[in-house]
């Protein structure tokens, strides 16, 4: 079994961030962790292709969104954008999407 992760850790600039993965040859999404440095900060996480089609719109988290259900579970292929909005207040997030093929 073959394992894919990207991990970063960024501050948000006007409550915004993304993150790109590099190329996923191919695997079934297993989880996806966004973690405020601040458990009271509000924001909006998306999952969107190479194409630019949001493949997945978690809506807002206060402090931490930590997915490894059937809403992450679908197939990777290609590049993926993490996209965090409307953070208030701006903080530093870390991310990590795992991926197994």
């Amino acid at each position: 079994m073959t394992c894919y992760e990207h991990t970063t850790s960024l501050p948000t600039a006007s409550g915004t961030f993304s993150t790109a993965t590099l190329f996923i040859p191919g695997g079934e999404g297993r989880q996806l962790l966004v973690r405020a440095n601040t458990a009271t900060t509000l924001f909006r996480v998306q999952l969107i292709d190479e194409n630019s089609i949001t493949r997945r719109n978690w809506g807002f988290h206060r402090g931490e969104l930590n997915d490894t259900s059937d809403n992450i579970r679908m197939a990777f292929v290609g590049s993926y954008t993490i996209q965090i909005t409307n953070a208030s207040p701006d903080d530093t997030f870390r991310v990590i999407l795992s991926v197994r093929e």
